[in-house]
């Protein structure tokens, strides 16, 4: 029983190489980043990721004027402003990292597909 359980083994294992060769993901958290940038919305996600810099600059930007603010109606002002910018910051953020998800996510769905199609194939 054991003999069968380590041919079975081996050759799952040895059908993932086949399939991480073909697709050539190792789910690294920098591939994933990779292929949600080179993806079919890698412009949006670049576009996001400079929006959430800048939003965060314009918070930090805020932060500073609220703490330099002589008057109260002024500290309300920009302490409103950074909490406006930041909830923009994390909103942002947020996409990108499910679209991160979403483009590992098609990946790992192709990757299921060739599997499936290269085990039919040994069947016919």
């Amino acid at each position: 029983m054991n003999s069968i359980d380590e041919r079975i083994k081996r050759e799952l294992e040895a059908e993932s190489l086949d399939v991480d060769k073909i697709i050539g993901e190792t789910g690294d958290i920098n591939e994933m980043f990779r292929a949600a940038l080179s993806g079919s919305t890698g412009g949006i996600v670049k576009l996001v990721i400079a929006l959430a810099t800048l939003t965060g600059l314009g918070v930090a930007f805020c932060l500073w004027k609220f703490f330099g603010a002589a008057d109260l109606s002024s500290q309300l002002f920009w302490g409103v402003w950074s909490i406006l910018a930041g909830v923009s910051m994390i909103g942002f953020e947020i996409w990108a990292w499910m679209e991160i998800n979403r483009a590992a996510t098609q990946r790992a769905i192709t990757r299921l597909e060739l599997a499936i199609r290269d085990k039919g194939a040994r069947l016919d």
